[in-house]
């Protein structure tokens, strides 16, 4: 039996558990209507997509009360608690079973499907079957540990060995020598929880139940997708073939789906926040404080999942309470004592917000530096700071101020997708119309008012899709930071409003839909017919078939719209690459071995964090404050200061090093005329050797 086998056996055990947490969460879900009470199916969705999240403060509540916990009990007890609650129902449920399965049987009978429902699933299941083996790909694929990527999994790495809870929050890397990430280590943790599925080592290459969690988040992101669809299509299921459709049109989504994980963290946080907003209401009585601690653990846990939520979350809690009180204000439901609870209800997910901002706040105040790239604090007037600048400062992105009126359409296209544009013009749309339909309707009678309880799902849906548009829109910069330059620069950030204006175009679809009959009837009046064609009621329906045909070819064509999911992740299946290990043997081998034979008291030197996780999280990053002050030290200088470090090595990749502004540098200048010998090229990586004799042993080690 060799590591493979080893490593495959632990990843299978890891699916295992958590498919089956996933489907006791969705059966908890579904009993309990959480989420939405007209639709168990739209429950179970959403409950199999809190997975992750459940794990990730199942690992947060340990590792403040017993980190130093028996392994069995961090992985054991989610998969046994499912299990259990999971046979409890089958117990519990054991004389209805005949019945629930013979009742569902007759319901799956009474299913009439016409044409254009066939048209929709057809395409719909299309999709599915050209972008499962990409997904699945994805998911058994090391490629993830680049870029920030590799950072995140060396602090999960660093937990999972040490069990130091103050190492895995603490920011302060002038007293450490690898660098606290500025986020709150949500992510960090649900790794963790992966990296702890082996017997005995952590780390490569025993982590494949780590690389599996991360390949999964795109199917809990779906999962979320699908229960945020299902609550605003008011069951014309047709109309979710559609959305499916679209998400393949989500741009740069392969991108964050195989290099940066942390993106599709950030956006099934915001889209489990807003299904959990969705039929949250003030209660009433001592049931009020659930609430106030409910809206606290929503905007926590969606908090905690990414920086950018700071100014995406509160728009997600702005939306739904104006939804709420304007169908307080419908219904006539005491709405301006409705107004101040859900305020104080706000208030409480702010808190939330703030607690998992604590770390980004602290760095500020420390560094006087907010944004988690805004780290280095060594100014100086050397030639390479300009540029360093531009590229690692993000200056260009954080300092272009937008008009959205001249930019709208860069801004909500993205590489030419229609769900940008269509779920923009839609929301507006609706959010006049429902504003207008309910002014209308508070203008009848009370008694002929309570008769019709206003559906409000279109218009919270539309203000999802415009209020989580603001921070685009340049509403929100200051001369400090340009959110509309960071968001239009890095679209990738765009991700979660690209979902809500999928959902928006399903829903709008839907109501027409669902107002069809009653138009028909409007119109048959006016032009004083008997009847109209039979065909005209299928309009709708034909129209969602047609959408569908047509995003699909514009999902799969060879011109046309490149971006989709779908052209993007094909070439995942044919490139070697992707393959189980290929990635990270090939970017990382030669910086594995090199590493074997440097003692423990000597340090690396590292110009990329996704080389924490190879190395264990044992090197110093270039870029952070203890470390920065040697690229600009006078070139004589330079040989003391990394004495002081005990300093064996810099390891980069050739082009990032001379493409960048690291060339510049004085550093650069002292490494580059290092003898021939101790500067060594394989694969992709270049190390500066500064110790002849271990030089010497590595090059023996490749003969």
């Amino acid at each position: 039996m060799t590591w493979l086998d080893i490593g495959n056996g632990w990843r299978n055990l890891f699916l295992l558990s958590c498919a089956l947490q996933a489907l006791s969460l969705g059966a908890l879900f579904a009993a309990r209507r959480v989420f939405w009470k007209e639709h168990r199916v739209a429950a179970f969705f959403a409950g199999a997509a809190v997975t992750p999240f459940a794990q990730f403060l199942w690992m947060l509540l340990l590792s403040l009360l017993w980190p130093k916990a028996p392994k069995l009990l961090y992985i054991g007890a989610p998969p046994a608690l499912a299990a259990g609650y999971l046979l409890w129902l089958v117990i519990k449920h054991r004389k209805r079973w005949t019945a629930l399965l013979t009742g569902g049987w007759g319901k799956i009978q009474q299913i009439r499907l016409d044409r254009a429902a066939v048209v929709s699933i057809c395409f719909a299941a299309a999709m599915g079957v050209l972008l499962m083996p990409v997904c699945i790909r994805l998911a058994t694929s090391t490629v993830t540990a680049q870029a920030d990527s590799g950072e995140y999994m060396g602090l999960a790495l660093r937990y999972a060995e040490g069990r130091d809870t103050a190492a895995l929050f603490e920011k302060d890397d002038i007293q450490k020598d690898y660098r606290g990430n500025a986020h709150f280590p949500s992510l960090e943790l649900y790794m963790a929880y992966g990296l702890m599925h082996t017997s005995d080592a952590y780390g490569y290459p025993y982590d494949k139940p780590m690389f599996t969690a991360t390949g999964m988040l795109v199917f809990y992101l779906l999962a979320a997708f699908i229960a945020l669809c299902l609550r605003v299509i008011r069951g014309r299921v047709r109309w979710l073939m559609l959305a499916l459709l679209l998400f393949n049109l989500v741009p740069n989504l392969v991108f964050s789906v195989a290099s940066a994980p942390r993106d599709i963290w950030r956006c099934l946080a915001v889209l489990l926040a807003a299904l959990a907003f969705f039929d949250l209401r003030p209660a009433k009585g001592w049931r009020y404080a659930l609430s106030l601690f409910a809206a606290f653990m929503i905007c926590f846990t969606a908090m905690s999942a990414h920086v950018v939520c700071f100014v995406i979350v509160p728009f997600i809690v702005l939306a739904w309470a104006v939804a709420v009180f304007a169908e307080a204000a419908a219904k006539r439901e005491r709405p301006l004592r409705t107004l101040l609870k859900t305020a104080g209800m706000a208030i409480s997910g702010a808190g939330g917000v703030l607690l998992a901002f604590a770390g980004n706040l602290w760095c500020y105040l420390k560094w006087g530096e907010l944004s988690p790239w805004r780290i280095l604090t060594s100014y100086t007037d050397a030639p390479w700071y300009a540029t360093y600048m531009r590229m690692e400062y993000r200056l260009e992105e954080t300092t272009t101020h937008l008009d959205f009126w001249k930019a709208k359409y860069d801004i909500v296209m993205a590489y030419a997708t229609p769900a940008g544009i269509w779920g923009a013009r839609l929301a507006l749309a609706a959010l006049v119309l429902g504003t207008g339909w309910m002014l209308w309707k508070r203008r009848q009678k009370p008694a002929g008012l309570m008769r019709v309880t206003p559906d409000v799902s279109v218009l919270t849906v539309a203000l999802l899709t415009l209020f989580t548009l603001a921070p685009m829109t340049g509403l929100l910069d200051t001369g400090f930071y340009s959110f509309s330059g960071t968001f239009i620069k890095l679209q990738r950030y765009t991700l979660q409003w690209y979902l809500f204006a999928c959902a928006m175009i399903a829903a709008a679809g839907a109501f027409v839909e669902d107002r069809w009959p009653a138009f028909q009837a409007w119109m048959q009046k006016k032009l004083r017919r008997a009847s109209c064609p039979l065909w005209t009621a299928k309009i709708p329906a034909f129209a969602c078939a047609l959408l569908c045909a047509v995003w699909f070819a514009s999902g799969t064509g060879v011109t046309g719209y490149s971006a989709s999911f779908y052209r993007y992740g094909r070439p995942m299946l044919t490139d070697a690459l992707y393959a189980q290990d290929n990635y990270f043997v090939g970017r990382y081998g030669t910086l594995i071995q090199f590493a074997r034979l440097v003692p423990e008291d000597r340090k690396i030197i590292i110009a990329r964090e996704s080389y924490q996780y190879p190395l264990h999280s044992r090197a110093l990053l270039l870029t952070t404050n203890p470390v920065a002050p040697i690229l600009n030290l006078p070139l004589a200088e330079i040989p003391a200061a990394l004495n002081a470090r005990n300093v064996a090595a810099v390891a980069t990749e050739p082009g990032f090093w001379d493409e960048r502004f690291y060339a510049e540098t004085t550093l650069s200048e002292y490494l580059s005329a290092l003898p021939p010998g101790q500067i060594v090229q394989k694969d992709n990586m270049r190390l500066y050797i500064l110790d002849a004799d271990l030089a010497a042993a590595f090059h023996a080690s490749y003969d």
